[in-house]
């Protein structure tokens, strides 16, 4: 694992030097291993009126996120209010489209220019990083006690917390309420069956049933993690962490059922034609214009997808239950990201009073972090204030939920499975080819 990482580092080295010599456009705005676990970070911040007037900027990376703002979180607030509370301190920000971001903070830190902190995902998608010494053990933070033990876990390894939690999230199913009406749809589906009836009914009324914006890959996992969650962990809810042990394989036929149902709506023309032709944000346009009655996103997408398009219609929310009849249904709900320090910035002291500032109950930082984050806040007392949030919760607490799937996989299998899915909308792969490519890059990356 060790010789692949290094491989993959010098390579990415490389590629970055190499674009540097080519003058190629750069859109960015700014922006054996160390000890993995680092120096814990602590309430004591410096005093000391020299460090306080010397001028320090802080890089932060993010992903792009949707705001019907004139003014951005990470854009604008965080940069304005760091600056009032310490005038030395100047936040840089970086903000790139998740399919492009991965690889730019991977290559970021192969060079030696990581972010000083940055937004990244749970589980095994960070342990790469974590075993390169790129990021710091964030255990002794002193607000980390304040969120929800159970997402931290979700950043930690060998029992060292490395990120700061953002909250939770779910990938779900948006929906037309007026357009199901029109088309006679009287309940929400609780299986299978009773979804694709739902898509062929809307079809027949001569509706659009689903869109989506096949054309950024990343979002095929939307529908995916979402059809997975019942059909292959209501029987093994273990399935996962048996992959490590061979006990399991993406070729079992829980996946190969998993990409065939999600291949069953585009083959029987429930998907907007040109899928692989439409962005994220053009696909929710096609649904906020009232031109599709689903889309498949998020609970992270609330910002934009409450907006009202060319018509104006009422919105619901629902998990896809890929479940048969009679069989245990299971619905997505994943730690959604968290905010992890380089291990070799050297900005500690800075960092520090930035994130005390913002973590901090009460301070202006914290109070603007609640008020815009599209995450459910894992932290101790914030409740959720959105009506379609509270309504899809309180619907599905009884029943059991599981993480986004590729938490629990060698950051790669997920990138495999979304872009061989795009072969299958063309038609050029089958469900099968896709979960032997997944299996492929599982054991390229556990061998």
């Amino acid at each position: 694992m060790k010789k692949k990482l290094v491989s993959f580092l010098i390579a990415g080295c490389l590629l970055l030097s190499l674009a540097a010599c080519g003058g190629g456009n750069n859109t960015a705005t700014s922006n054996d291993a160390a000890s993995s676990g680092g120096a814990a970070v602590t309430s004591d911040a410096p005093s000391s009126s020299t460090e306080d007037s010397q001028e320090v900027t802080l890089s932060i990376m993010v992903t792009t996120r949707p705001t019907t703002d004139d003014k951005d979180f990470y854009l604008d607030w965080m940069p304005e209010l760091v600056k009032e509370k310490y005038p030395n301190i100047n936040i840089e920000v970086e903000q790139l489209p998740t399919d492009q971001y991965k690889q730019t903070v991977r290559l970021k830190f192969a060079s030696g220019q990581g972010p000083d902190f940055f937004t990244w995902w749970a589980g095994l998608q960070s342990k790469d990083l974590v075993e390169a010494g790129y990021v710091k053990d964030m255990s002794g933070f002193s607000q980390m006690g304040k969120f929800r033990d159970d997402i931290v876990q979700s950043y930690t390894f060998d029992g060292k917390a490395y990120a700061i939690p953002l909250g939770s999230s779910f990938l779900t199913t948006w929906y037309n309420k007026d357009v199901f009406e029109e088309a006679g749809i009287e309940k929400l589906p609780e299986n299978w069956t009773e979804f694709v009836d739902i898509c062929e009914k809307l079809k027949e009324a001569g509706f659009t049933p689903i869109t989506m914006g096949d054309k950024q890959s990343y979002v095929i996992q939307f529908g995916v993690y979402q059809i997975g969650a019942s059909a292959i962990y209501a029987d093994n809810y273990d399935f996962d962490n048996q992959l490590f042990t061979g006990e399991t394989k993406f070729t079992d036929p829980e996946w190969v059922e998993t990409i065939s149902k999600y291949q069953y709506l585009y083959d029987n023309g429930y998907v907007i034609e040109n899928s692989l032709g439409l962005s994220q944000e053009q696909s929710r346009q096609a649904f906020l214009d009232g031109r599709a009655a689903m889309i498949f996103d998020g609970s992270f997408g609330y910002d934009a997808l409450i907006q009202q398009g060319a018509v104006e219609f009422e919105k619901g929310i629902l998990c896809i239950p890929s479940n048969e009849q009679g069989e245990e249904f299971i619905y997505n709900l994943t730690p959604s990201n968290g905010i992890f320090v380089s291990e070799n910035s050297s900005n500690q002291d800075a960092i520090q009073k930035v994130l005390e500032y913002w973590f901090t109950e009460g301070t202006p930082l914290f109070d603007k972090w609640v008020e815009k984050s599209s995450d459910i806040l894992c932290y101790e007392g914030i409740e959720d204030s959105r009506p379609l949030i509270q309504e899809y919760l309180e619907r599905y607490k009884d029943h059991r939920n599981i993480y986004n799937l590729n938490n629990a996989w060698p950051e790669g299998v997920s990138d495999v499975m979304c872009t061989k899915f795009q072969e299958v909308i063309t038609g050029s792969a089958t469900a099968e080819d896709v979960t032997t490519a997944m299996q492929s890059k599982f054991e390229e990356l556990t061998n």
